[in-house]
C-alpha cells in the first residue's frame, strides 16, 4: 500500500537530510515573507490579484511547516504560529512607508494556511496515522 502513497517514506539514511532541508526551507521562507512584506513599497502594485498572492504564499508556508512536525497537534501549533506571524507582519506594515495594515490580507493569509494545511494533511495522511 505504501507505493500508492503520494509521498512515500524515504530510506532511513535520507530521513535526516530531508528533515534538515525542511527546516532550512521553512526558515528561509519565513525570512523571504518578512522581506517581501516589510520592504517599503514605491510603485509595485499587485492589483486585484493581491489576496490570491497572499492566499498562495501562506498556503505554501503551511505546506512547508508540515514537514517540521511529527504529530498532528504539533502541526496545528505550527499553523497557528504562522497565522500569528502573519498578524504581526500586518501590524508591522503600518510602520513601513508605502505599506498599510490590511485585515483583508490577514483573512487571505489565514485562509491560505487553513486550506494548505488541510490539503497537505490529506495528501500525506500516513504521517499522522
Amino acid at each position: 500500500m505504501q507505493s500508492a502513497l503520494l509521498f512515500p517514506v524515504p530510506p532511513a539514511g535520507w530521513l535526516a537530510v530531508i528533515v534538515l532541508a525542511a527546516r532550512i526551507s521553512f526558515i528561509l521562507y519565513t525570512l523571504l515573507i518578512a522581506y517581501l512584506s516589510l520592504r517599503p513599497m514605491d510603485s509595485i502594485s499587485l492589483g486585484s490579484w493581491d489576496k490570491l498572492y497572499h492566499f498562495l504564499a501562506y498556503g505554501l508556508f503551511a505546506v512547508l511547516g508540515y514537514y517540521l512536525s511529527k504529530e498532528r497537534q504539533y502541526y496545528l501549533h505550527i499553523c497557528l504560529a504562522i497565522i500569528v506571524y502573519s498578524a504581526l507582519i500586518e501590524v508591522a506594515q503600518s510602520f513601513v512607508p508605502g505599506r498599510m495594515m490590511s485585515f483583508g490580507d490577514l483573512v487571505a493569509n489565514t485562509a491560505g494556511v487553513a486550506i494548505g494545511g488541510f490539503l497537505v494533511t490529506r495528501l500525506a495522511r500516513f504521517r499522522f496515522s
